[in-house]
């Protein structure tokens, strides 16, 4: 039996594994975070320090899988953040990429005609180099213009167009420091990213 190098725990059989292009494995939970904390899957091996490059995804067929395994492992299990108009805890479950609410406190879910868009536009962001914060901005803003604009048959590089033609808009355009991340949700008049929300996947360098 072998022992993942990061947590020193059993690695058993049915636990979900990974492979790094070095060929040592781990967790895939453990891997995870790894991927959270430098913002993609080119991680350094932490036995021989060799750059990965396998961003194979864990499960062939299903997308919500791939979704989840990402996600912070409450996606889907924990209960639902707000409070009913009682004042008491929320039952429900929490929902993928949904604020860490559930479908009546927040009603822009991911439809499940769109789990294999976003899961591959996922493990795309996630093989950038953008820092933490830009990478859960873009996640917000994907699953939007996935819901406003695109069909499930619709590929990634159908989502960067909505980028390219903001960031390209002279009027949008703001200066050399960057460009104005809460802009591209007034310029497509969708909804602006949760504050609590963000900071919580700031700071824990989590997605949920």
């Amino acid at each position: 039996m072998d022992v993942c190098p990061i947590c020193l725990d059993d690695m058993n059989d049915n636990e979900i594994i990974k492979t790094l292009s070095c060929d040592h494995k781990f967790h895939f939970n453990c891997f995870k975070k790894l991927v959270c904390h430098n913002n993609n899957f080119y991680v350094d091996c932490p036995i021989c320090r060799e750059m990965n490059y396998n961003i194979d995804k864990p499960f062939k067929d299903n997308h919500k899988k791939n979704i989840l395994i990402m996600c912070h492992g409450g996606v889907g299990k924990l209960q639902c953040v707000c409070t009913t108009n009682k004042g008491v805890k929320c039952k429900n479950k929490s929902l993928i990429m949904n604020y860490g609410k559930c479908y009546v406190h927040n009603k822009e879910i991911l439809p499940k005609k769109y789990y294999k868009l976003f899961s591959d536009y996922l493990y795309h962001m996630l093989c950038s180099n953008y820092n933490w914060l830009t990478i859960i901005y873009l996640l917000d803003v994907g699953k939007k213009i996935m819901i406003k604009y695109l069909n499930e048959n619709d590929k990634i590089h159908d989502i960067l167009q909505y980028y390219y033609r903001y960031l390209n808009d002279k009027k949008y355009r703001i200066n050399n420091y960057g460009f104005y991340m809460n802009g591209i949700y007034d310029y497509y008049d969708i909804d602006k990213i949760c504050k609590n929300w963000l900071d919580y996947c700031i700071n824990k360098n989590v997605i949920i």
